[in-house]
């Protein structure tokens, strides 16, 4: 399992993540979410965890969505 992997599966163990995606040509997460189950602070510590545990240090952010075409 890779690292995009791990996050992935990392993420949809959270209460209230409903949805993940992984865009590697942007190196970035979609991630759809129920904000009365899941806060982004859980979201930021799973993405964390789920690094650590690959031996890698994330640090997730929250970049603005672009409207799809």
């Amino acid at each position: 399992m890779g690292c995009p992997d791990a996050v992935r599966a990392g993420l949809l163990r959270v209460k209230g993540v409903l949805e993940v995606a992984y865009h590697p040509d942007q190196d970035l997460f979609m991630v759809r979410f129920e904000s009365v189950l899941a806060s982004l602070e859980t979201i930021f510590a799973a993405v964390f965890a789920a690094g650590k545990q690959m031996g890698q240090e994330y640090f997730p952010e929250v970049v603005p969505s672009h409207p799809e075409s």
